[in-house]
């Protein structure tokens, strides 16, 4: 946690941003590891916490389904046109200043490298409206200098949270968002300035988690114990995040590059013995129908998305889920699928004799489902 005069003695206001369509994940992960800790909004992309620094330091260490934990500096709030506005940054600006250990020079004209910086997300905010204003001038002149178009993340960085009329802004606690993982793999990318690019379809460590945490809850400790298989593998982030639970893992791909970077990841994770990973992650098409090889009893994936990665035979690849998704489930097991495509992965579950729940969760700018199937 960076070095920040923060008074030890009261709960503090703490934003926690996640995936929207996850925030009730969120919060049940969030009593397990800090139970003192109450949640006073819950929005359904983030949650504001009254919290006591040490459980603010505490998720910051162990949470696995949060994308960012902030110190809230500001609102939330009405904000009712320009005025409104200049004066919930100006509130911000004030905590944050008294927040610093070391008051920081203030940019002159034609200077920066000590600017705060700044991330605006905003759904239908007031400037967008008749008449409309720019809120740039308003953040630079009240956030010490801070502009919103601007890339480099400084060393206060500041998140401005704007829905309809309500806002609130919050400052970073951690240089860097708790929810980045260290490790992710990369592959050669040619259109990358270091020659380097993310896996093609890569899931968000904290969509994968929350995917973990969703399909423990619908079996039991001696189904958990049997580990989680992901036929999906891709770069391993499922798995990563299962193997962090505590879980044995399996875990499948096409590709063999995929299966390689997955073997890898989990190598650099630990706790594999020798051959471990050699046996349980390998090349695969679930087309082929259920492996030998898995015994685990909970199959978590994220399916291939048509954007990111191409697909053959989408129909085929879905009655192959579907089957892969039964054999799992008739051994006291339960299914959790990432899809863009769940009305045409839903009718073949049922088909197999499953139920099935969805929920929409949003991601790299689509609204994909979550379904869950369990015995009908």
């Amino acid at each position: 946690m960076r070095k920040m005069i923060i008074p030890t003695g009261s709960d503090l206001g703490l934003v926690l941003y996640v995936t929207k369509g996850l925030a009730d994940v969120a919060e049940a992960e969030v009593t397990e590891i800090a139970p003192a800790a109450r949640v006073r909004l819950r929005q359904d992309r983030f949650l504001i916490l009254d919290a006591a620094l040490a459980d603010a330091e505490r998720l910051g260490a162990a949470a696995r389904t949060i994308d960012d934990i902030r110190l809230l500096v500001a609102g939330p709030a009405r904000i009712d046109g320009r005025p409104g506005f200049e004066e919930l940054c100006r509130a911000a600006g004030t905590v944050v200043a008294a927040l610093l250990p070391l008051p920081e020079p203030r940019p002159t004209a034609g200077q920066s490298g000590d600017e705060w910086s700044v991330t605006v997300s905003a759904r239908n905010p007031p400037w967008r409206r008749a008449p409309a204003w720019d809120p740039a001038p308003v953040i630079a002149g009240q956030l010490h200098g801070a502009d919103p178009a601007a890339t480099t993340r400084r060393a206060v960085d500041l998140r401005i949270q704007v829905d309809d009329d309500m806002a609130h802004i919050a400052v970073s606690l951690w240089p860097e968002p708790v929810g980045k993982r260290p490790g992710e793999p990369r592959i050669p990318g040619r259109n990358h300035p270091l020659g380097q690019a993310t896996w093609a379809g890569a899931l968000r460590p904290t969509v994968a988690a929350a995917l973990v945490r969703l399909g423990l809850a619908g079996i039991g400790q001696a189904a958990a114990a049997d580990g989680l298989y992901d036929p999906f593998c891709g770069s391993g982030t499922i798995l990563a995040e299962a193997a962090h639970a505590g879980l044995p893992v399996f875990g499948s791909d096409v590709s063999q590059r995929a299966v390689a970077l997955t073997r890898e990841r989990l190598a650099v994770q630990g706790g594999f013995g020798p051959g471990e990973l050699l046996r349980r992650i390998f090349v695969s098409d679930v087309h082929r129908g259920p492996d030998p090889r898995v015994t685990a009893r909970l199959l978590v994936g994220n399916m291939p998305w048509g954007k990111q990665v191409k697909v053959d035979r989408r129909l085929a690849l879905f009655d192959a889920t579907a089957q892969l998704a039964a054999h799992t489930i008739a051994r006291g097991g339960a299914a959790v699928l990432l899809t863009t495509h769940e009305d045409q992965l839903l009718p073949r579950l049922r088909r197999r004799g499953l139920t099935a729940t969805t929920r929409r969760i949003g991601l790299l700018g689509q609204t994909p489902a979550i379904v869950t199937a369990r015995p009908a």
